[in-house]
């Protein structure tokens, strides 16, 4: 249960039960109404060929996919990533069934950026930004980033996309490492 992970609650989480009171108070309980684009490599979440949907999240709380490395409405997941951080964000809650999602009620728009390898070009992300704000995502989510020494000179598409999204009101969170490199990367550097 919630109880066992650590991360969402205590002297080092995210005080998720506090979020939940206050969403709930304010009409949205666990983020209904949210739509998050998950920018990542695909997601698990349709029964399709090979692909199966992960058994935690529900039909329902997809809109609107795109794959913008094979061009087609079916961006399942086939790296794995990009399933780990819709289930962080969406899966169901009080289920027993794997953990506990931050925003439980919200809707995923999954938009496949990444291949296989987890790796994808400034191109495929700068038009999946703008995809994500022309269908109305009120969050857009890059659990990745660039190498370290990309500047941004190096990304227009990615910066312009970016700010596209800021000035339409969109909020943008974005990977600030998983090392310990003084420098933050892009894209969460774009100021």
């Amino acid at each position: 249960g919630v109880k066992l992970q650590w991360n969402l609650f205590g002297t080092y989480g995210i005080n998720v039960v506090d979020a939940w009171t206050l969403a709930a108070g304010m009409g949205a309980p666990g983020g209904r109404g949210a739509v998050v684009a998950v920018l990542d490599s695909g997601v698990a979440y349709e029964r399709r060929g090979r692909y199966r949907r992960a058994p935690d999240l529900r039909r329902k709380t997809f809109v609107y996919p795109w794959d913008f490395i094979q061009r087609d409405s079916h961006p399942n997941d086939v790296y794995g990533h990009g399933t780990h951080v819709a289930g962080t964000i969406a899966q169901t809650t009080n289920n027993r069934i794997g953990t506990a999602g931050i925003a439980y009620n919200a809707k995923i728009m999954p938009l496949r950026v990444l291949d296989a390898h987890g790796e994808g070009d400034s191109a495929a992300i700068a038009r999946a930004i703008r995809y994500a704000v022309r269908y109305h995502a009120d969050v857009i989510n890059l659990s990745l980033e660039f190498p370290p020494e990309v500047r941004a000179s190096e990304i227009p598409d990615v910066v312009s996309a970016l700010h596209y999204a800021n000035r339409r009101g969109v909020v943008v969170t974005a990977a600030a490492g998983n090392q310990t490199d003084i420098a933050v990367a892009y894209p969460a550097r774009v100021s």
